[in-house]
């Protein structure tokens, strides 16, 4: 674990810049620890030294472990909805386009080492954080698939149609992209992050509009 740059309290109240660095040190420990460590053998002394804290700063912030772990998971959903986002503006309204954007955003973050590693936590954690997996859920899995059954309405609506299964076919998008991947890899691309798979999706499911 890379250590951060420790975060010294000054006399008097923060600024609201100075709290904010607090607070982003504070998860970003926290969440290389629950990584590195397990959740149970991370302390809230272990992340208040490690940040360069005072307990009493951490736990102003965190009535417990759990509250913290809780803000760790939040935030990494946060962080990756935003990233995600950066390149909306790209989008046209071009049906293929959009599922070739969505289909690739999909296959990116579905690699990335830091989003394996906070699913495999909160999975083996699930049973005692339901609420925290039920967030992952829903601003995860839930609103891409969302996302993409309304651009499939509304591209079919453009075309006079109506789409008789659009959720469906925005989970199949969905799940080809991120069901067992690591465990069986797609031998057409040279590497598993590549957009080959994602484009290769998106090809069969254009091929099979009429059965959208």
């Amino acid at each position: 674990m890379t250590k951060p740059q420790t975060v010294r309290s000054r006399r008097g109240r923060p600024s609201l810049e100075q709290a904010s660095a607090i607070d982003r040190t504070l998860l970003q420990v926290a969440q290389d620890l629950f990584l590195e460590l397990g959740f149970d053998q991370v302390s809230m002394e272990q992340v208040a030294g490690v940040a360069g804290v005072s307990k009493g700063t951490l736990y102003a912030r965190y009535s417990s472990k759990e509250a913290l772990f809780a803000a760790v998971i939040t935030a990494a959903i946060e962080r990756w909805s935003a990233e995600a986002a950066l390149e909306d503006d790209l989008l046209t309204d071009d049906i293929e386009q959009r599922l070739r954007h969505h289909a690739r955003t999909i296959q990116r973050f579905a690699h990335r080492p830091d989003v394996l590693a906070i699913q495999r936590l909160l999975l083996a954690l699930g049973s005692r954080f339901p609420d925290l997996a039920a967030i992952m859920q829903e601003r995860g899995s839930r609103y891409i698939v969302d996302l993409i059954a309304s651009d499939i309405i509304e591209a079919e609506k453009a075309e006079g149609r109506t789409p008789r299964d659009p959720q469906g076919v925005a989970y199949m998008l969905y799940a080809s992209l991120t069901a067992l991947q690591a465990d069986v890899p797609y031998e057409g691309a040279s590497d598993a992050p590549s957009t080959i798979l994602a484009d290769r999706v998106v090809d069969v499911l254009i091929a099979a509009r009429s059965a959208w």
